[in-house]
């Protein structure tokens, strides 16, 4: 495996136990492909450090409706559309986090910034200098969670 395979391991592994911890819904590895299109919601993190990046983690309205339910334990018709955000800039800043710590002091290293959500499939996202992506989906055959990491 890889450095960046390894990498995108890391950020995998955080997003997993992250949605499992905070939701009770547990996601297996759907995929590790590496282009993803970004769904209706859409939380992102940028990576400040030595080597800078962005965390994507994506879903569709419905799938991060029903995590959110079960994050603040309420029913899905309960749930605001502030509650959708909130719940996507939660998992983004908590996978981050769990990430930073697993990286310890490796190139990868970075601080913690504000997370933030876009809305709407039609994002296109154009850097300068991506020199790797990982990416993939999570799913349980119910939900699914796109992840992508650029560094």
């Amino acid at each position: 495996m890889g450095t960046l395979e390894k990498l995108g391991q890391v950020y995998l592994e955080a997003l997993k136990e992250v949605i499992a911890t905070v939701t009770g819904i547990h996601l297996n590895v759907g995929s590790r492909e590496p282009n993803i299109d970004f769904n209706e919601i859409t939380g992102v993190m940028c990576l400040n450090g030595k080597r800078n990046g962005l965390l994507f983690v994506t879903a569709n309205a419905d799938d991060v409706k029903t995590m959110c339910s079960h994050f603040i334990g309420v029913t899905p018709e309960e749930v605001t559309s502030d509650d959708l955000d909130d719940t996507m800039c939660e998992i983004v800043n908590m996978t981050a986090g769990s990430a930073k710590l697993r990286l310890g002091g490796s190139e990868y290293m970075f601080s913690l910034l504000q997370p933030f959500v876009i809305k709407g499939k039609d994002v296109s996202i154009i850097t300068k200098s991506i020199t790797a992506v990982e990416a993939g989906t999570l799913t349980n055959g119910d939900i699914s969670v796109d992840y992508k990491i650029v560094y």
